[in-house]
């Protein structure tokens, strides 16, 4: 009876986080109508961006920022974000917290195609607690592209 509670917890907690992406990344580099972008910008990508696709250019920077799970007996963790392709998305930065929080930061170096991926899992806070097996993914797909001169 434990063990089933346990696997539709883990299941719920699944089918939560990957729950429907946005439609986009949120910039924090917008321009108006008109003008011509200036420098670098800069894209924020969350437990809600799985499974969707951006568009960058060369010298534009993601932090992907993922929200764990802390109970009293376990706590949902993710992995360090990673890109697929270093070449494309260089990692400048990355670590986890004890909640089960992820961060990392990429620089669009190259043009190409890439994903940043990551895995949500089980950690047993106490001793003799058992932790589900479920592995939930995480993945965006980045598209690097050299920015028009104008």
């Amino acid at each position: 009876m434990k063990n089933a509670r346990l696997m539709t917890a883990a299941l719920a907690a699944a089918l939560v986080l990957s729950a429907a992406p946005s439609a986009l990344a949120t910039s924090t580099g917008a321009v108006s109508a008109g003008a011509k972008p200036k420098g670098p910008k800069h894209f924020d990508l969350s437990n809600k961006d799985n499974s969707t696709s951006i568009s960058v250019h060369k010298g534009d920077e993601i932090t992907v920022r993922l929200a764990g799970e802390q109970k009293d007996t376990s706590t949902w963790a993710w992995s360090e974000p990673t890109a697929a392709d270093g070449a494309v998305l260089q990692r400048s930065g990355a670590g986890t917290s004890p909640n089960g929080d992820s961060t990392a930061v990429f620089h669009a170096r190259a043009d190409g195609t890439t994903t940043l991926d990551s895995q949500l899992r089980c950690v047993s806070r106490k001793s003799g607690q058992t932790c589900s097996h479920v592995v939930v993914p995480w993945q965006a797909t980045v598209k690097v592209k050299e920015r028009k001169r104008r």
